[in-house]
């Protein structure tokens, strides 16, 4: 019994390190953002992230949205200077596109030119 006890454990140990890190693929960092940013963009990705991204992600990038709390993996503070220096547009692309539990992947929920607007509203809300 100790031993499941322990085999258990350290199950649980290795599943919860799971979602602390998100490789992407550097291929997919490289790619750049190809929808000119305009006020008409960044407000079309204003209604989508309303849509698919507030409940989680919060009004202004902060991860502290109503849905948040449901997960054990929190969404990262997206607000930041960090958070805009570090993460490129294809980075971003690539994590909205995959998914990544519990973030599910948008590739079948927005095309392609809508994930991409998205990130421009992103950006717009990301301190300089």
């Amino acid at each position: 019994m100790l031993r499941n006890e322990a085999f258990l454990s350290i199950l649980a140990v290795f599943f919860l390190g799971m979602g602390q890190s998100w490789d992407v693929p550097e291929e997919a960092k490289a790619r750049s953002n190809p929808v000119a940013s305009s006020p008409e963009v960044i407000a079309e990705g204003k209604a989508l992230f309303k849509k698919q991204c507030l409940m989680c992600h919060g009004a202004a990038l902060k991860g502290d949205g109503p849905g948040a709390a449901m997960f054990r993996v929190q969404p990262p503070d997206l607000s930041t200077r960090e958070a805009r220096e570090r993460l490129t547009d294809g980075e971003i692309f690539y994590k909205i596109t995959e998914g990544k539990k519990p973030m599910p992947s948008m590739k079948s929920r927005l095309t392609e030119e809508e994930r991409w607007k998205l990130i421009h509203y992103v950006r717009s809300l990301q301190a300089e």
